[in-house]
C-alpha cells in the first residue's frame, strides 16, 4: 500500500489530466444539474475550487436561480474545526479564508446558514463495504463537518463529486477511524 500522502499526489496529478477533458466536464455538468433538479432541499452547500476541482459554482447559481426560495451555501474555515457555512449568492462579500479558500463575509449579504446537502469535492473516492469514502487533501475538515451534522441529529445528505478514473480500490486505501462515510457520488 502507498502512503497516503503519496496517493494523493497520484490523485492531484490524474484530477489535473482528467480536468483538461471537456467532454468529462460537460458529463459532471450534466449530472450535477440533474441532481439539483431533483433535490427537495432548501439549502445546498457547495464549495470554491481549488486545485483543478470541478467549478459547479455556475450550475448552482443557475439552479438558484431558477428556484428562488432555494438557498446556497460555502463553506467557511475556522482552523481544526468542523466547517460552518454563509450563504452564497451574487451579491455575497467574498473574503479569502485561513486557507487561502475564498469564502463568504457574514455580513448584511450573507448569514449563517445549515446546508441540508452537502456537494463535496473528491481527490480520490472508494467503494467499501456499500459505502462511498472520500479521499481529500487531509485537512479533516468534511470528516469533522459530517461527524458534527451527525452528532447532533441534523439532517445531511452528502454527495461527492469526482471521476470514475480516481476510484481507489479496496486494499489500495483504506478508510480510517475518522473518515466519514458519503450517502452518493456524482462521478463520470
Amino acid at each position: 500500500m502507498k502512503t497516503l500522502n503519496h496517493l494523493r499526489q497520484e490523485l492531484l496529478a490524474k484530477r489535473q489530466d482528467l480536468h483538461q477533458d471537456s467532454s468529462l466536464r460537460s458529463e459532471l455538468e450534466i449530472k450535477i444539474s440533474e441532481f439539483l433538479n431533483e433535490t427537495e432541499a432548501t439549502c445546498v452547500g457547495i464549495y470554491w475550487p481549488i486545485k483543478s476541482e470541478f467549478d459547479l459554482r455556475p450550475l448552482a447559481l443557475d439552479w438558484c436561480a431558477k428556484h428562488p426560495k432555494k438557498k446556497l451555501a460555502l463553506p467557511i474555515v475556522e482552523l481544526n474545526k468542523p466547517l460552518i457555512f454563509g450563504e452564497w449568492n451574487q451579491d455575497t462579500t467574498l473574503v479569502k479564508g485561513p486557507q487561502n479558500i475564498t469564502e463568504p463575509l457574514l455580513d448584511s449579504y450573507s448569514s449563517k446558514i445549515e446546508p441540508n446537502v452537502l456537494i463535496i469535492p473528491c481527490l480520490g473516492w472508494s467503494k467499501q463495504d456499500d459505502r462511498f469514502w472520500r479521499i481529500g487533501y487531509g485537512g479533516g475538515y468534511y470528516d469533522r463537518t459530517i461527524a458534527e451534522f451527525k452528532k447532533n441529529g441534523r439532517p445531511l445528505q452528502t454527495v461527492g463529486v469526482g471521476y470514475k478514473a480516481l476510484e481507489v480500490k479496496e486494499g489500495a486505501w483504506r478508510p480510517q477511524s475518522h473518515d466519514q462515510a458519503l450517502d452518493l457520488m456524482i462521478v463520470v
